[in-house]
């Protein structure tokens, strides 16, 4: 009797967020005439429709999106409310909601100026939210996947990952203060190896929760491009 009403919150996750994507982005990458997609396809062929999704709910500041749907499945609306807190357990429309939201750190400025942005995320049992992200801790997984894409109202950004590390939930990873010597640490201690050095350019990080011990998380990080 326990199990039910969770069980069907996770699978209503599930529905809302597929319908969000159908509703809210338009994806005309794929080429009716069985032509090669564009190099720049992520940039110029894909199109969120911002104000849409502002009149739902005007925290909306951007929406993350991988390759590879049917193995990512992440493909999300990104939410800022100034806390922590409050997209913890609360949808998009406002309603209580097991999987949350994919919402940005508060003491960030909502239009991904910052040199250090973090995004929080649950790691759901369903494979929902950034339950995938726990794949980065293989190489080749990594190499199949080195990059993610960031939309926002005013500009598109390819992230390049170029580390992951596994921490704990007070871990310096979560200071908007970085320094260079911390940022290789993570490179020097990250599961997967890219091509790149210490980024010259802003930071995205993406965090969820591991259960390698208590309180544990896992962290990607990447550059915006």
């Amino acid at each position: 009797m326990h199990i039910l009403p969770p069980y069907i919150d996770r699978w209503k996750s599930a529905r809302d967020y597929d319908k969000l994507a159908e509703e809210y982005v338009n994806d005309e990458s794929e080429p009716d005439d069985g032509k090669q997609k564009k190099k720049d396809w992520w940039a110029t062929d894909v199109k969120v429709e911002f104000d849409k999704l502002k009149a739902e709910n005007p925290d909306v500041i951007g929406w993350i999106r991988f390759d590879n749907q049917d193995e990512l499945g992440i493909n999300y609306p990104i939410l800022y409310s100034g806390d922590n807190e409050k997209y913890l357990r609360t949808d998009l429309h406002g309603n209580s909601h097991i999987a949350g939201c994919i919402f940005l750190e508060g003491l960030n400025k909502s239009d991904f100026s910052d040199y250090y942005n973090i995004i929080y995320g649950h790691n759901m049992k369903t494979g929902l939210m950034f339950a995938s992200l726990m794949n980065y801790k293989s190489q080749s997984y990594y190499e199949a996947h080195p990059y993610f894409y960031l939309y926002t109202p005013n500009q598109t950004y390819k992230v390049n990952l170029f580390a992951g590390c596994i921490v704990a939930h007070d871990a310096d990873v979560y200071s908007l203060t970085l320094s260079e010597s911390y940022i290789q640490e993570c490179i020097n201690n990250s599961p997967f190896r890219s091509s790149y050095g210490v980024p010259t350019g802003n930071i995205l990080t993406l965090s969820t929760c591991d259960y390698d011990f208590d309180n544990a998380r896992y962290v990607v990080m990447g550059e915006l491009v």
